[in-house]
């Protein structure tokens, strides 16, 4: 029998053997069996010890993401792979054979297929099984003692985090890099393949069985891949990848997952074709595209806790700081950031307009593929009104369909991982919702946190200062359009491209469904915008003239006034982007009522706690309640302004402005956000504030009534000594128990209503407060 060895973790780790495989493993694993994977988990937890619901939960962080943080943030990621590599050392430290570690590792990789299916955090899901293969490698001394089945089994997870590669890829949008990763995968089948034929035991056949399948099944992706191509290009490509699925179907024994996935490319194809007006299908139909037009990526904010004179005052000195440890360095502050937009009306107050600090960033370069790198023009814009929000924004020229729907995938969290660089910073991202993130929640916190002496003031009676991140936002505006034969193809008309128009016409053309759906967030193929659905969008149509057109969806305006001068267009995407980022003030907005309730909860909790110091919960709730109606007052000012003729110069644009608050949901945000203010200004915090003081007023009445009862008595007294009813020592007792009984009375009534330590305070403080008062006095005198 072997005996246990202790690895560098600190982890006791028995000694590898050959040891027997048992009899329910005789004969090569069949990867797709139906109780393969039960046999796996029956072996490890019986034989082993293993707890293999731990090592498959190791995969599921949703629950352990809402005790951590709600961001999802690099400190959830270190968090959770600390966790999720002290379970992999221990369950890993519980196999005796390298059979039984090679199942591991196979029941690892059953779990992380498992968990892909289920999660767009892929980037995690990679990490987690990269911890695995570093914990095992290091605990059972793979490198110094190689082990081929369990080497095998780890190669079979290595492929999993090759295939979530491959999806990464597919979701930059970027051709090259997705064809270079897929030929690559496939290479690596090949290699694993010819590497394991001939062998018998039960770990090889089960890799073999698996990467046979995938191998097949990547290989139809190719041909997919290749076909569409072709047919993007206007040819009819020979594949015919319906008869290549129904013999799929019969001879292989592909998951549910994977047969949707190639339905999905075939029914992408078979689109394709029809709108090409390809054998089987007739009618041809001509393509859009872009050949002039601007996208604009919006991450509305919203800041609380400090108001726009404070945000504007600090990240001037911020600027003028220059801080080394900022992300990204401002490149210029300007006072106002709508110097060629005067739709908004100039005779509004200034904390009434949408207008405010601009806080300019260095060029944002987004690096897709060696022939696709994005430069985006970036800034941050502040507003008295609250409407906070940081601005990126590119031009476009000649975009095809599948090129705009990537470029209004970029925002999303999901999107696949590219390089993105602000200016000469060494700081690099891998996407472009991160750059946002780390700077709008670690940066800007940064910049707008208060110096020492205002920090200590803060902390008696001020809230801090939060960021809050609304949706982020697409915004397109189509300056000029035109229609193709196909994809990267030659011009229709004989003396140049043919103009579109209208919008009407422009939603006719293929690829319009990328216009009138939100912005993606996840991709089943490089031409999967083709099945989009004609419309799920709102649309407002003549906004000024006839056929311009304004598409709203959950997170996306598309602008499509191609008959009209830019600056008509431009107007209305002033008005579109102001409505957007309205999504961040609502934020903090529904944050202040949150918090306020909050507060309120907790002061009625410690009022009714026995010697707590009650007067000040009733100070805490007063205060509260004040800055709510300060609140309440300021926002619907705001609401109401929005609704008004009054916030911008034209009649036009003011009714583009409240049907674009209409179709884009916005409305039905603020009334949401109205009914929730309506309650919390009729709740009961009124009716406890009024109870509390009353309670104070008692307690003050029934103290001067014990004072004044005190002294009647004691004058009594005097009078009945000076008759010489008694004697005065006798007097002088009573006297004396009358002044105690008093004072204890009144003690007691403020000691349970301050607490002990609380009225000692007030009681050595009231020498110094009564000569600070007589000194206000003789000096007012």
């Amino acid at each position: 029998m072997s005996s246990p060895s202790e690895s560098e973790t600190g982890v006791a780790v028995p000694v590898a053997r050959k040891g027997s495989v048992g009899d329910a493993f005789d004969e090569p694993m069949e990867a797709r069996a139906a109780d393969v994977h039960l046999r796996i988990e029956a072996r490890l937890r019986e034989e082993c010890g293993v707890d293999t619901r731990a090592v498959r939960d190791c995969f599921v962080w949703n629950g352990l993401q809402s005790e951590i943080g709600a961001e999802g943030g690099p400190e959830f990621e270190e968090t959770y792979l600390a966790l999720a590599g002290a379970e992999f050392a221990a369950q890993a430290a519980r196999t005796r054979h390298g059979f039984d570690r090679a199942l591991l590792c196979l029941w690892v990789h059953h779990s992380s297929v498992r968990a892909w299916n289920h999660t767009y955090r892929v980037d995690l899901l990679t990490r987690c099984m990269i911890r695995f293969a570093e914990t095992v490698r290091e605990l059972w001394r793979l490198d110094a003692e190689p082990d081929e089945p369990v080497e095998l089994a780890l190669r079979l997870c290595g492929l999993v985090r090759a295939e979530i590669l491959l999806e990464d890829r597919l979701k930059t949008g970027s051709r090259p890099r997705y064809e270079a990763a897929l030929q690559g995968l496939l290479k690596e089948y090949a290699e694993i393949l010819e590497e394991t034929e001939g062998l018998t035991d039960p770990v090889s056949g089960y890799v073999r069985d698996e990467v046979c399948i995938r191998n097949e099944y990547h290989s139809v992706l190719r041909r997919a891949n290749e076909a569409l191509v072709v047919a993007s290009g206007g040819q009819a490509p020979k594949y015919e990848m319906r008869k290549d699925l129904q013999r799929l179907a019969n001879e292989w024994q592909f998951s549910s997952v994977e047969l949707s996935k190639l339905n999905a490319h075939r029914q992408a194809l078979e689109r394709l074709l029809a709108v090409l007006g390809r054998a089987p299908f007739k009618d041809s139909r001509r393509w859009m595209r872009v050949d002039e037009g601007r996208i604009v990526y919006l991450f509305p904010f919203g800041v609380t806790g400090l108001d726009y004179e404070g945000i504007t005052a600090r990240l001037r000195q911020s600027f003028e700081r220059r801080s080394d440890s900022d992300l990204v360095r401002p490149t210029a502050i300007h006072d106002h950031f709508t110097y060629h937009a005067d739709i908004w009306e100039p005779r509004l107050e200034n904390d009434k307009r949408f207008d405010g600090m601009e806080m300019s960033l260095p060029k944002v370069r987004l690096h897709v593929d060696d022939e696709t790198t994005e430069e985006l023009a970036a800034s941050v814009r502040f507003s008295p009104m609250g409407v906070h929000c940081l601005r990126l924004e590119r031009t476009l020229t000649d975009v095809y369909p599948g090129e705009l729907h990537a470029a209004m995938f970029r925002a999303a969290r999901e999107h696949g991982a590219i390089e993105v660089r602000c200016g000469d910073s060494d700081r690099t991202w891998d996407r472009l919702a991160r750059f946002a993130r780390d700077l709008l929640l670690k940066q800007l916190p940064a910049q707008l946190a208060p110096d020492e002496e205002t920090e200590r003031k803060r902390r008696s009676h001020l809230p801090p200062v939060d960021i809050h991140r609304g949706r982020s936002h697409v915004l397109v505006r189509v300056l000029r359009a035109s229609e193709r034969k196909h994809e990267y193809g030659p011009h229709v008309g004989n003396g140049g491209s043919e103009m579109v128009q209208d919008g009407r016409r422009l939603l006719t053309l293929v690829g319009s469904s990328v216009l009138l759906h939100a912005a993606p967030d996840a991709k089943e193929s490089l031409w999967d915008w083709v099945r989009l659905a004609d419309d799920h969008s709102r649309q407002i149509w003549n906004q000024r003239n006839q056929g311009d057109l304004l598409i709203s969806t959950e997170n996306t305006t598309v602008i499509a006034a191609l008959d009209a001068p830019n600056f008509i267009s431009g107007d209305l995407e002033a008005v579109a982007e102001f409505t957007a980022c309205l999504n961040g003030t609502l934020a903090a907005w529904n944050h202040q009522l949150d918090t306020y309730r909050a507060s309120v909860t907790e002061s009625i909790a410690a009022y009714n706690t026995p010697g707590a110091d009650r007067s000040a919960q009733l100070e805490a709730i007063k205060a509260s309640r004040t800055r709510m109606l300060g609140f309440e007052s300021e926002t619907r000012q705001v609401i109401s302004l929005l609704h008004s003729r009054s916030l911008l110069r034209s009649p036009s644009n003011a009714a583009a402005l409240r049907r674009l608050l209409d179709v884009s949901g916005v409305d039905e945000q603020l009334e949401t956000f109205e009914a929730g203010l309506g309650e919390v200004m009729a709740d009961q915090s009124e009716a406890t504030l009024q109870r509390w003081e009353g309670d104070r007023q008692q307690r003050i009445r029934d103290s001067l009534t014990a004072a004044v009862s005190a002294l009647s008595v004691c004058a009594a007294i005097s009078i009945w000594q000076a008759a010489g009813l008694w004697t005065p020592l006798g007097w002088s007792a009573v006297t004396a128990v009358v002044a105690v009984w008093a004072v204890v009375y009144v003690l007691r009534r403020w000691v349970s209503y301050y607490g002990v330590r609380a009225t000692a305070l007030r009681i050595a403080r009231a020498p110094v407060m009564l000569l600070r008062r007589l000194r206000g006095r003789r000096q007012s005198a």
